[in-house]
Parts: C-alpha cells; structure tokens; sequence
C-alpha cells in the first residue's frame, strides 16, 4: 500500500507537471493587483486603505503564453489576528529552499527536542520558543507542529482554483514514516475565498512501540468586502501516539560494547509496550468587523504603474487607456470598526495502558491494572471589540482598540468515585491596545488587558511590539522591538489533575513573567542579530521524583507533579545568524548562547548550532539544484525528561539526572525545483553508527532515529 500509494502520487506529479504552462514567476497584472486588495508601503496586501507606493507579484501569477489556455492565474495569501482579524500578507509558501527540512518534528533547524519518532511530542530547548502564557488545555503544546493555530493559517484570494499536494517517506517497509498534505483553495466569487487541508502523518518508528498517527482536516474561508470582513476555521484533530517510557537502558546505545551481541533498534527493550495517548482537538473559529467610514480616489504613482502594466506583458496603448483610468477607482477608507469573535473547542485526551504500570509510576490512585484516564475541556469564547483606524485623516496618527472577552471553560477527568470530577470557569478579559501599522519607517503596538476568574483578581498582561526602519549605506536595516509582561494564575489543569498514577490538587500563587526581547536585521550582509532577557517569579513547572521500586526485581520508580519556584529566575539568550555567499557556494549559519540563573530549575544548552553547507545552481535554466549538508549541534545538559501518563516534559528528578547533547546531527541532500515541482532526496543522520557510543538522544531515554533515506514531493496545479 505504501509504495503503491508513492508510486500514486508521482504519476499525478508528473500529470501536473505536463499539464502546466512554463511560469514567468515573478509577475501579475496590475488589475489583478488592485482588484484583489490593498497594497501597504512595502508592496503587500493589507487590510485598510493602498498607499500607493509600490506592487507586489505573486510567484503563482505569470503572464498569458497560450491563446488556448484561457485559466486566470493569481494567488495572494495572507494571516489573520485570531482576535481582530488584522491581516498581514505572507509568502506563498511554495519556496523551494529548506523544503527537504519542512517535514521534521524538531524544527526546520533542529531547535527542538522530540522523543526520536516523527509526530512524537516536542518541547523548544530556548525559552523563547516556549509559551508565555498558560493554555486551558496543555495537552496539545507539544503537538504544536501538527495542530496549526488559527493564527498561522494561509487564507488565500485566488482567480481559479489551486491545489497542492505535498508527501514525504522515509525509505523503510517496516519502520519508516510518511506525511502527507493537501490544500484545495478557491474562490465563490472575487470577495468569498475558501480552502480545504488534508493533513496525514504516520510515523511506524525505529524504537519498540512508539508508532505515531495524526489526522488533520481544516476548512477555513474569508470574505472580504470594503465593509464587512469575516475569516473562519473549522478543524478536526486527532493525534494517537504509542509510549514505550523510553529504552531500558542507555548502555545499548551510550556503550554498546557492554552487550556481547549487537542490537537493532527494534531489539532493544522499553520500558512500556501497550500504553497510548491519543486526543482530539476540534473547534470552530470565526472572526469578522463591520466597518464605517467613506471613499475617496486612489492613485498609484506613474511609474510604479506603468512598471507594472509593461512587466505584465500589457502594451503601450493599453498602458496610455489604462493611464487614463487610474484615477477613477475609489477606495473605501474605514473609520471605525465592531468586531466580534467566536471560538468554540471541544478536546478530550486519552490516556489507556493495558499493562500494569506499578513498576514504572510510584503511586496509583485508582483500581485495576489497565488505565483509561479521559480528560475533556469545552471551551466557549466571545469578544467584542472596537476600533478606530488610522490613516483615514491626517490628524489620525494612531488607530486604538478596545474589546472586551469572555471565556467559559468546562473540564471532566477522572474521580475517585464512578462519575468524572467536574470542573467549570469563567475568565473575564478587558483590554486595550494603541497601534500605528502604517507607515515606511516606523511602526508599533501597544496592549494592556486586565483579566479575572471571580476568584483570583490583579492578573494583567502588558505587551509592546515595534519596528524602526532607517536606510544606511543603500540598504535598510531594521530593529524589531518586543516586550511582555504578565501576571497569570495557572490554568485549571495546573491546579486539579486526576488520573490513575498521576494526582494532584494545587494552590498556586500567580506567576510574574517579564520578556523583553530586540531583533536587528541587514538585508544587504545576511546578517540577523537577536537578544532576549526574561526573568519569572513563582515559575510554574512539571518535575520528576524518583523512588526505589517494591518489586522484586529492584530499580526506580517515578512521580509527576506540579512544582512552583518562588524566587526569580533571570535567562538571557543572544542568537546570531549570517548567510555567505560566493558565487554558487552557499553557507548559512545560526549560533544561540543562553544562561540561566537557575539551571536546575529551567535547564538550557549554553550554546546551540545551525550550519547549511550547499551549492545552488541551475541546469538548462529551468531545473533549480542545491547540493548540499547541514548539521545541528547543542552542547550537553540536563534537558527535560517525558512523562507519558501526563503527555508533557518535565524536570529530571535530581537523584536520577542524565545528560543529552554534544552529538552533532548530520544531514545530505539534494533539493530540487522544477517549474511547479519540489522535489529532495536525503540521507539523514549520516552520522550515526550501532558500533560507535555517542550521546544520540534528544530526550533522555529517547534515541534518535538512525541513518534513513528520505524522499519528498511538492506540486501546485491550476484548475
């Protein structure tokens, strides 16, 4: 079925492929631009208002080659704020470079640590890649690669229909893993935009019983008039992922040689055999504003439009017609807004054991042997909000919202009696925020909202977000500014969890976040540096106890609880990353440094690694290669262990600590672009070897997979 199903997909590529005209990728006709949306100052599409000032061309829109091909072609996508629905364009996300990297659970550069297996839960190993705040439901945190947020989603505005498939597998009958995705976009009419994704992952993995299986389907559409604007999600999760508790023992991959006989990966025992997690996360989304205000004419610049119509293929008569006209389009300027919101989410979490697990957990809370701990939120949210723009007068230099957001939250788990422990909340939110998001040079954002339960009052949440611009030497280099403060009482399940190893009941304080946080960026050098400072009182954190185990055959068991830290923390992280480039050599590069105040509390690698080593060329001018490696590296520590009956990471128990890292991760490739197709062959780990020891995990007790072979494929087609 596997290969059948590869072989599937590689004949309709190549149908695809055929079918499609050559691509002139970097062009779109001007009417095409302007009727589609507004462009900002750096030529993308934004929500409210075109300045004028410059174009933006899809790679998707090319120009006519064929009298008989008569399909219209354009794509602009763009995201949407999953509170205000606030628009901010984006790449397609069709770009060749780093597709050979897409598919991997520990990130496009290797920034997080997973339990070896594709679809395995995941944790970042900076900080700056964790939550600031608490979630209702943390069970999916580490699942955030699978499960897109409403904020990451691709809305699309297209003159035909587009579809996309993507598809990746690891060269094994037994033990490999696919992934596969599709997206069907469309448009009802120039204003209603819809999209359907399709998104399968089955990893069978190299370690005893960690098979992985998640299932994603997403509909989601916007609507875009001058007044009235909606965007939607609708999404169905489901995530299946079997624990083994990791290997036996290290020794079988640390010190081999202690073993008289050599052991494949599926030789070496685990600590569980029939235990899983599986969860659902479904939900609804929608967003949308009415907005008042007025029209007035738009004007593109002379030569920026005739730029336009000339690259679009469009002749000098056509220009001069056109020319005439551009002075008679009217555009609506919005002066104030009302927006609603309205989530709804309905998740359940499922842990089951078939199997005793006296020998792996300390305590056990319930009867039986087999466990079947069920968890469920439902989730109901509203807010209401208004705003006034900016921009649409000149004494407007300012846009400010208000909104005001409820959120009811119910959740059932297991009790000690027959019938589940019910919880309910209500969270009530009222906030501000004062923007500028027009403008070359500078922009910012500044929030303030006050939140309560009824019963815990002073939770705030304070955030700052700006961008300076300023031309230098013919160039721009920009300075991205961030800033967070909040104070939070942990969530429902932080304070009441119960299942059948794992218990517990919590007071806890409020804890006191700070992030402060600069990014300064030249195009012209490739060059990107960022630094990052936090400090946190009462952190709130998942810790492991060891304890010697009753059974006869000795060893230890383990415990999960919740911990609170009442001092403060201080982490501070540099990150700097440079690109050269000589002639077709190509060498990209990223370098973190972190410290800690408390290293046993919040462990970090002091310094982590990226390097892309690749030649980039082209044959016959249509076929785009990069030949290349890359490896990731992070320096040794005592990262976060993994708890399987609570699915999250947690602190190693100080009596029983072992160190991960100083193992690079090496990876050969060979990427591909050929017109609508992305295509890559690689080895890797091409490092790795049974007959060497070597710290190969990213988890403790959680090797990495061995040396595969990998393939993938990509193709965008017009209907």
């Amino acid at each position: 079925m596997r290969y059948f199903l590869t072989i599937i997909i590689f004949v309709l590529g190549s149908c695809a492929a055929w079918s499609q005209r050559p691509a002139d990728n970097n062009y779109k006709t001007l009417n095409s631009a302007r009727s589609r949306g507004n462009l900002n100052a750096s030529g993308q599409f934004i929500q409210d208002g075109v300045d004028g000032d410059s174009l933006s061309f899809n790679p998707f829109a090319r120009k006519r080659e064929s009298k008989k091909d008569d399909t219209p072609y354009g794509l602009r996508t763009w995201k949407a704020d999953p509170r205000f629905g606030i628009t901010d364009s984006v790449r397609t996300d069709t770009f060749p470079h780093f597709f050979q990297n897409t598919h991997f659970t520990e990130g496009i550069r290797g920034e997080y640590n997973t339990l070896g297996n594709m679809g395995s839960p995941r944790i970042g190993r900076s900080f700056t890649l964790r939550p600031l705040d608490f979630s209702y439901f943390f069970f999916t945190e580490p699942y955030d690669f699978f499960i897109t947020p409403f904020s990451d989603i691709h809305f699309t505005n297209t003159r035909s229909p587009i579809t996309n498939i993507t598809y990746h597998e690891s060269l094994s009958s037994q033990d490999g893993d696919d992934r596969i995705k599709a997206i069907y976009a469309t448009n009802v009419n120039k204003d209603v935009g819809m999209a359907l994704k399709l998104d399968y992952l089955y990893g069978r993995g190299y370690y005893d019983h960690q098979n992985t299986s998640d299932f994603n389907a997403t509909l989601y559409g916007s609507i875009l008039k001058d007044q009235y604007k909606a965007h939607f999600s609708f999404y169905a999760n489901y995530l299946k992922t079997g624990e083994n508790g990791g290997i036996l023992s290290d020794d079988y991959i640390t010190n081999p040689e202690n073993f008289p006989s050599k052991y494949g990966t599926k030789d070496i025992p685990t600590k569980l055999s029939r235990a899983w997690n599986k969860i659902h996360a479904n939900g609804l989304h929608w967003t949308h504003r009415y907005s008042l205000g007025f029209h007035r004419p738009q004007q593109v610049p002379d030569s920026i439009f005739r730029k336009a119509m000339s690259q679009a293929g469009i002749g000098a008569d056509s220009v001069r017609i056109a020319d005439s006209l551009q002075q008679t389009r009217m555009t609506f300027v919005p002066v104030t807004s009302f927006i609603h919101t309205f989530r709804l989410q309905r998740n359940t979490r499922d842990f089951l054991a078939n199997e005793s697990l006296t020998d792996y957990y300390s305590h056990k809370y319930l009867a039986g042997d087999s466990a079947n701990d069920h968890f469920s939120n439902t989730l109901v949210s509203n807010l209401l909000a208004v705003e006034l723009h900016e921009g649409f007068n000149k004494w407007a230099l300012a846009g400010i919202r208000l909104y005001l957001q409820h959120d009811y939250n119910s959740y059932d788990m297991p009790s000690l009696s027959r019938l589940n422990d019910e919880f309910t909340e209500n969270r009530l939110n009222l906030g501000g925020q004062l923007f500028k998001a027009q403008g070359t040079h500078f922009t910012y954002l500044l929030g303030a909202e006050a939140s309560s339960t009824g019963k815990s009052w002073g939770e705030f949440h304070l955030n700052g977000r700006s961008r300076l611009s300023v031309p230098l030497w013919g160039d721009t280099v920009s300075l991205n500014l961030r800033g967070d403060i909040i104070n939070r009482q942990p969530t429902l399940l932080y304070r009441h969890f119960h299942s059948k190893y794992l218990w517990w009941d919590n007071d806890l304080h409020k804890q006191f976040t700070t992030r402060l946080g600069a990014t300064l960026h030249n195009t012209s050098t490739h060059t990107a540096l960022s630094l990052d400072i936090q400090n946190v009182k009462n952190y709130t954190y998942f810790s492991t106890q060891t304890s010697a185990s009753t059974n006869t055959n000795g060893g230890t068991t383990q415990n999960t609880s919740i911990q609170q830290y009442s001092d403060n923390i201080q982490l501070l992280s540099l990150s700097l990353s440079q690109d050269f480039k000589f002639g077709p050599l190509n060498w990209e590069n990223q370098l973190s440094f972190q410290t800690t105040s408390e290293s046993d509390i919040i462990p970090q690698p002091k310094f982590s690694a990226y390097t892309n080593l690749y030649l980039l060329f082209h044959i016959a001018h249509v076929l785009r290669v990069e030949l290349g490696a890359d490896a990731r590296y992070f320096s040794s520590y005592y990262a976060p262990t993994y708890s399987p009956a609570v699915g999250m990471f947690a602190l190693q128990s100080e009596s029983d600590r072992t160190k991960i890292g100083n193992y690079p991760i090496i990876n050969a490739y060979a990427n591909f672009h050929l017109k609508h197709t992305r295509f890559y062959v690689m080895a890797s780990h091409v490092n790795y070897s049974r007959d060497s020891s070597g710290s190969q995990f990213l988890v403790p007790h959680y090797p990495v997979n061995p040396f595969l072979i990998r393939l993938g494929l990509s193709w965008n087609f017009f209907n």
